[in-house]
C-alpha cells in the first residue's frame, strides 16, 4: 500500500465515531478524525502532516501507541511506557492494547482504552499504523469504587471487635479479622484463602463443615441441626441465616461457649456467592447462669 493509498483509506473512516488516527511509516500523521479532535480538542489541523500526535494526549513529546508499534518496538519498551495496563492484542498480528488515564481530557481527566494495529503493503513491510480509542470513563470509575467499597469492607470486617470471618462460593477464607485470631488463635495469614476452616475450631479428629459453608451449601435447618441439634436455629434478624450456640474445648483452658451466627452474600443476581459468620464467647454469661443456679 502506498502512503496515497494509505491517506485515502484513512478518509474513508472520516465519519466513524469511534476516535482515530492514522500515521504513516515515518510517524506522519495522515488522519485525525473529527472524533478525536473532540475527544482531545486538538484540530485535526493542527497535526495533520506534522510527527505531533502526542498533542492530542500528552503535554510534553513521547511516543504514542501507534508510533510503537510502527517502529516494532519490542514489548519491555511498550510496557515500560504503558506499565500493565498494555497487551498485544488478541485478534491482531502486532497490535497493542491498553488502558490509560489521560489527566487533560475533561474537567477532571478521562481514561481510555486505545488499541494500535499495524498497516502493511503487499510485500508484508509496516507502512503505517491506525489508532483507535474509546472513552471508558463511566467504567473504569465504577471498577475504582467497587473496589474501594471491597478495601472499606475488609477495614470494617478487620476493626470490628466481634470475631468475623467471612467466605467465598468454594468455602475459601477472604476475610479473617483481628478479633477471630485472638478467639481462635489462628492468624489471618494462616487462614485466608483456605477451604479448611474446621481447623481453626475443632481437633483434628472431628474433622466437620462449619456453619458458614453450610450456608453456601444451602443447607436447610435439619441439615444444621445434625450437628448442633437443638442449639441451632434459623435467624430472627437476617434472611436464610443461621445461628447456633456450642463448646469449643480446645479455646482457652477450660474451652468456651460461642454463639455464631452465619449468612449468606449474594451478588446482584440474588446468587450466594459467599458467607459472613460472626463469633461471640458466650463464657461469661454461661458461667454466671451456672453460678446463680448452684446458688
Amino acid at each position: 500500500m502506498t502512503d496515497a493509498a494509505l491517506t485515502d483509506a484513512a478518509r474513508i473512516l472520516d465519519g466513524s465515531p469511534v476516535p482515530t488516527f492514522v500515521i504513516d511509516s515515518s510517524h506522519v500523521v495522515v488522519y485525525w478524525n473529527a472524533a478525536l479532535a473532540r475527544l482531545s480538542g486538538v484540530p485535526a489541523a493542527e497535526v495533520l502532516g506534522t510527527q505531533q500526535q502526542w498533542r492530542g494526549f500528552y503535554p510534553a513529546p513521547r511516543p504514542a501507541l501507534a508510533d510503537l508499534v510502527v517502529d516494532s518496538a519490542t514489548q519491555d519498551l511498550i510496557q515500560s511506557l504503558y506499565r500493565d495496563a498494555c497487551r498485544p492484542a488478541t485478534h491482531c498480528p502486532g497490535g497493542w492494547e491498553a488502558e490509560d488515564f489521560f489527566p487533560t481530557f475533561g474537567e477532571t481527566g478521562r481514561w481510555l482504552a486505545f488499541s494500535a494495529a499495524p498497516i502493511h503493503n503487499s510485500e508484508g513491510r509496516i507502512v503505517g499504523c491506525v489508532e483507535t480509542l474509546q472513552d471508558i470513563s463511566e467504567r473504569k470509575e465504577a471498577e475504582l469504587a467497587r473496589r474501594e467499597s471491597q478495601r472499606q469492607l475488609g477495614e470494617i470486617v478487620a476493626g470490628s471487635p466481634v470475631a468475623t470471618f467471612v467466605i467465598d462460593a468454594q468455602c475459601r477464607v477472604t476475610h479473617w479479622n483481628r478479633a477471630c485470631a485472638a478467639l481462635t488463635g489462628v492468624s489471618a495469614t494462616a487462614m485466608e484463602g483456605r477451604s479448611d476452616i474446621w481447623r481453626a475450631f475443632y481437633p483434628s479428629e472431628t474433622r466437620r463443615v462449619v456453619l458458614a459453608e453450610m450456608i453456601v451449601s444451602g443447607a436447610r435447618h435439619q441439615d444444621v441441626a445434625q450437628y448442633y441439634a437443638s442449639h441451632a436455629r434459623p435467624s430472627l434478624l437476617v434472611a436464610d441465616a443461621f445461628e447456633a450456640r456450642d463448646f469449643f474445648p480446645t479455646f482457652g483452658p477450660r474451652g468456651k461457649w460461642l454463639h455464631f451466627m452465619a449468612a449468606p452474600l449474594h451478588d446482584i443476581n440474588g446468587a450466594v456467592v459467599g458467607a459472613i459468620e460472626t463469633l461471640v464467647d458466650l463464657s461469661e454469661t454461661t458461667a454466671a447462669k451456672n453460678a446463680e443456679t448452684s446458688a
